[in-house]
């Protein structure tokens, strides 16, 4: 251990008898080897990462990992994100069921909400209700900073919904405000491909 902080220790410096000096030939000193110095690993924080949705939900996506997160978010969660429950055009929106419910911004539900651009949670409750529980989320994290920067590419979002089947919800989660980029047209996503016309053979 001692060698390894760069310390020696002779165990013929502790003798307390003395003896005469005699002349006799030495051989020149053995250098001591270095220690190799090992890299500590840099861990990123628990909560980055761990869920791809709920760091989504959390604003917690930077453009690097934005245009993978619907892969890295099936590959995460296969059953719940085989297909859409639901689908709307207008706007474009995929609701999806979650087998557990998860929680996000002082609130909890099982029902996802993606559209091109957004990744929410649909929550019960009145528009005040869940806008009361996200002040007090937002009050709390003060102390704790949030992981994800709510910045010109990220954006909270809150409103009610007003499609059909989601009813009484209020949709709560972050908007990412990145270029070209549509979480709803991912390659992945081979059952929205619709297949080609075929072509008539030319009359001669």
């Amino acid at each position: 251990m001692l060698a390894l902080l760069g310390l020696a220790w002779a165990p013929g410096c502790a003798a307390t008898a003395q003896t005469p000096l005699r002349a006799q030939a030495t051989a020149p000193p053995t250098p001591m080897p270095m220690p190799v110095p090992v890299p500590v690993p840099v861990l990123p924080p628990a909560s980055v990462g761990a869920d791809a949705l709920a760091d989504a939900l959390a604003c917690r996506i930077d453009a690097a990992r934005y245009p993978g997160l619907m892969r890295e978010i099936r590959e995460e969660r296969k059953d719940d994100f085989k297909q859409p429950y639901r689908q709307y055009s207008e706007p474009m929106m995929d609701v999806y069921t979650l087998r557990e419910p998860l929680q996000a911004w002082g609130s909890q539900s099982d029902t996802i909400v993606i559209a091109p651009n957004r990744v929410m949670l649909g929550v019960k409750g009145t528009l005040d209700a869940v806008t009361g529980r996200l002040e007090h989320s937002l009050e709390e994290s003060s102390a704790s900073p949030l992981s994800g920067a709510l910045d010109d590419q990220h954006a909270l979002v809150i409103f009610e919904a007003n499609q059909p089947g989601l009813e009484g919800l209020v949709l709560l989660g972050c908007e990412y405000r990145m270029q070209d980029i549509s979480l709803l047209e991912d390659p992945d996503d081979a059952w929205r491909m619709k297949p080609s016309p075929a072509i008539a053979p030319a009359i001669p």
